[in-house]
């Protein structure tokens, strides 16, 4: 039973590993999104602010238009008022001279500001034109680079796949199903008992199954959590390495 229990102990740890490299496959794709989102939000403000700046533009046009017009109503009230014959006239005249200057007045501090505010937007956008091409070289960049990452990670996964199999092949099929179903259930399906406590729930268990546990000739589950769990020294290896499977989960080497 002693290598029953080292081979399911090696089993948990491949799994482990598998689990691990799992989440960190699935971690590219969730990355490439937020990327693909933010890319995609940056390109919608832009083409917002390319609208805002076509529509102010078209009104800059417009207002110089009217300009145009009020320069020639201005011309013509002038040539008029030189044709005057009489103080009425002249009066006349006057108030509608005074009124087109205000009028053109008004159009040209408009037209300026008008002015000052395209060529602000202009600058904003070829800046932010920038700023996205610099992004979209970052989104490629990264969607290679996630390529090549999830390429090794999965060369990883079979690799553990394999090695993982190797084990199971020489579990009995009735110990490797209670395993099985144990895991199943989620987080480690064996765990050692230290000084009389399971190290999965860190409860005491009592001194009966502790004493079967030392006898190392079946293999037992904890009352309290219902994991698989082995006396800890029964399998303390030769060179001093732990054979806590959560210590050594926790040592698993992180591809770079």
């Amino acid at each position: 039973m002693k290598e029953q229990l080292k081979l399911l102990i090696e089993v948990q740890r491949h799994d482990a590993r598998i689990q691990e490299l799992d989440g960190m496959l699935k971690a590219w794709p969730t990355k490439l999104e937020a990327l693909r989102s933010d890319l995609t939000k940056v390109e919608s403000m832009l083409n917002k602010e390319r609208t805002q700046l076509e529509e102010t533009e078209a009104w800059r046009k417009r207002l110089d238009e009217e300009m145009s017009t009020e320069e020639s109503t201005l011309q013509k009230a002038k040539q008029r008022s030189a044709q005057v014959k009489n103080v009425k006239e002249m009066m006349a005249s006057e108030r509608e001279l005074q009124a087109n200057r205000s009028k053109r007045e008004e159009r040209g501090a408009e037209l300026e500001k008008l002015v000052t505010a395209v060529a602000a937007a202009k600058k904003s956008v070829a800046q932010h034109e920038a700023d996205l091409t610099a992004l979209r070289e970052h989104v490629t960049s990264e969607e290679n680079a996630a390529r090549g990452k999830m390429g090794e990670i999965e060369t990883q996964i079979a690799a553990a796949r394999k090695q993982r199999e190797g084990a199971v092949a020489h579990v009995r099929p009735d110990v490797m199903k209670k395993y099985s179903s144990i895991r199943h259930r989620g987080g480690l399906a064996m765990v050692p008992v230290h000084n009389g406590t399971c190290r999965g729930c860190n409860m005491n268990i009592p001194p009966q199954l502790f004493n079967k546990l030392q006898r190392g000739t079946t293999i037992e589950l904890c009352d309290f959590c219902n994991r698989m769990i082995y006396w800890d020294k029964l399998l303390e290896e030769t060179d001093g390495a732990p054979s806590d499977p959560v210590a050594k989960t926790e040592k698993l080497e992180k591809p770079v």
